[in-house]
């Protein structure tokens, strides 16, 4: 069984942690713990799944380490935070995890045989922190992408106002802005939730003005409007406010020898809105790209297109999905009951969502997309519970006649490109912004688009993450909280935390677990069928594909 004991000096034959790999179990490393948390059962969050730490070797090289909740009871009151400890016996596995808490290719899992010696301080000069200077942030896009979690220091020299937020399971919650200072003057965002925001703001309302120096440990980059970021990111994340530590002491000694900053007060900085889908555009953040270029990317990314909505590509029951009542999930019913996996809960009659897939051409090409909820909702202007009302449908058919409304529209999609897009020849694209401003949808149209007939245009109106519009743009926006960069927990940014008035991004993501396969345009023959010059559904141009009218198919007139 697991053991442990007590040392004044480490054991002989230690190996290095940048060393480690599957090739053997009788691995032996002397390490300080860097980081130690755990993570809660998802049956019950009152009780502890694991124990996670990362550890790190006399030479600064970290790997992260798992203890299983049968070995809990055994090191919960043995291991702790900042002490040195000799470690022997482990299972090496992969790190497949989406967030990374170090850049070790593998990670470390306790079991039966593992043993557990403390030794004492003075074992080997131990730093708890690696902090990343704040130009390299701003230039590290690989790591960004790679979801690496980096440490920080700085001088908190504004600050935004603090907001409620609901999390995805239903939870309450706040999110915070702080920006941060190093000892050169570069600025630095900084995006706290949960606790953290409680932590923070008790020393901001302290009255004796002493400056406050802030480390962010195990914190996420993040991109967002071109400009890297950093935001807590749940478990291993933490934060510490004028702590007693070297580094901690040593920046505010620089600090104050730069001058009188007891007498500086921490800005106040209006919270900025979503940015207008203009706003977005103008500033080259999201490129434009036809339908054609889409089609041939090779890399994820995030781009707007412009298109015409040629087909609704609807069949019985695969328009919409039965939801979790906390959650955006999909759930299967079971008479008047149902349960979430996602959030361990049992319910009583499930929300209905969309999940409408359509087909778009630009003239380019035409590529088969997938709105969600709060798109969909935005253009369509009925719920999903409205338009399944039977008096709603076309007789003999499940096809909603609220669907004519959009066939043969022109809209603005802004979508997420993941690798399933571009390994699958028929996976759909998720839509995670959609807007109707005729003046940008004109501008940026591709010359072959214009010759299609979009109709009258559908009346204009915003819908934002906080109800509110922006000025000067009188587009309807259903937006979600950034865009889709995979994670992201947008990630879920990207973030994992969406607004009381908002439907989770999840419904965006392609990982999302209700997406399923969409039927397809011509996937089945029906009387009086129509064969027009259009498209099939995998993008590839077609000159003799059907379309079925008044059963959820559209003609391209």
């Amino acid at each position: 069984m697991a053991t442990l004991s007590i040392s004044n000096s480490a054991t002989h034959g230690v190996d290095r942690v940048a060393d480690i790999n599957p090739s053997k179990l009788e691995w032996s490393v002397v390490v300080g713990v860097v980081r130690l948390y755990e993570v809660p059962s998802q049956w019950n969050p009152d009780e502890a799944f694991s124990i996670e730490m990362i550890l790190q070797d006399e030479r600064g090289d970290r790997i992260h380490c798992s203890v299983p909740r049968n070995s809990i009871v055994i090191f919960r009151s043995v291991i702790r935070e900042h002490e040195i400890y000799s470690m022997k016996n482990f299972i090496v596995q992969g790190y497949g995890k989406s967030v990374r808490t170090t850049p070790h290719k593998y990670k470390l899992s306790f079991y039966m045989k593992t043993s557990v010696s403390r030794l004492t301080p003075d074992t080997f000069v131990f730093n708890p922190f690696r902090f990343t200077k704040y130009e390299e942030i701003e230039a590290m896009a690989s790591v960004v992408a790679q979801n690496h979690l980096i440490d920080c220091i700085g001088h908190v020299v504004a600050k935004e106002d603090a907001r409620d937020l609901v999390t995805k399971t239903g939870q309450h919650t706040k999110r915070m802005v702080v920006y941060l200072e190093d000892l050169e003057g570069h600025k630095m965002k900084c995006t706290l939730f949960g606790t953290f925001v409680d932590e923070v703001v008790t020393f901001l309302h302290r009255p004796d003005c002493e400056p406050l120096v802030m480390v962010a440990q195990l914190f996420k980059p993040y991109v967002y409007l071109n400009d890297v970021n950093i935001q807590s990111s749940f478990d291993p994340s933490r934060v510490y406010c004028n702590a007693d530590f070297p580094a901690v002491i040593s920046f505010k000694k620089s600090l104050l020898e730069q001058g009188d900053l007891a007498s500086q007060r921490i800005n106040l900085i209006e919270s900025h809105g979503q940015p207008s889908v203009s706003d977005e555009i103008s500033r080259g953040t999201i490129p434009i790209k036809s339908m054609e270029e889409v089609l041939n990317l090779d890399h994820e990314t995030s781009c707007w297109v412009v298109g015409t909505i040629v087909s609704v590509d609807v069949g019985l029951k695969d328009w919409f999905y039965v939801s979790c009542n906390t959650c955006p999930r999909k759930v299967q019913p079971n008479k008047d009951r149902y349960w979430c996996d996602h959030c361990r809960k049992v319910g009583f009659n499930g929300a209905l969502r969309y999940r409408l897939a359509v087909i778009l051409t630009d003239g380019t090409g035409c590529i088969k997309v997938t709105l969600w909820n709060s798109e969909a909702k935005t253009i369509v202007g009925k719920s999903a519970s409205e338009i399944r009302d039977p008096t709603d449908t076309y007789p003999g058919s499940s096809y909603p006649k609220a669907f004519d409304a959009i066939v043969e529209r022109k809209y603005l999609f802004k979508l997420s490109v993941t690798y399933r897009n571009i390994r699958s020849v028929d996976q759909p694209y998720n839509v995670v912004k959609i807007s109707d401003d005729e003046s940008l949808i004109g501008l940026y149209s591709t010359e072959s688009s214009t010759s299609v007939n979009i109709g009258a245009r559908v009346h204009s109106f915003t819908t934002s993450l906080g109800g509110g519009s922006h000025k000067g743009d009188q587009s309807f926006s259903a937006t979600l909280d950034g865009s889709c960069q995979l994670e992201t927990e947008s990630e879920a940014n990207a973030l994992g935390f969406i607004s009381a008035l908002k439907d989770s991004p999840t419904e965006s993501k392609c990982e999302s677990v209700h997406a399923s396969p969409v039927k397809s345009v011509v996937g089945e023959v029906v009387d009086n069928a129509i064969t027009v010059g259009i498209c099939t559904p995998d993008g590839q141009g077609s000159s003799n594909k059907t379309f079925k009218r008044n059963t959820g198919k559209r003609k391209l007139e």
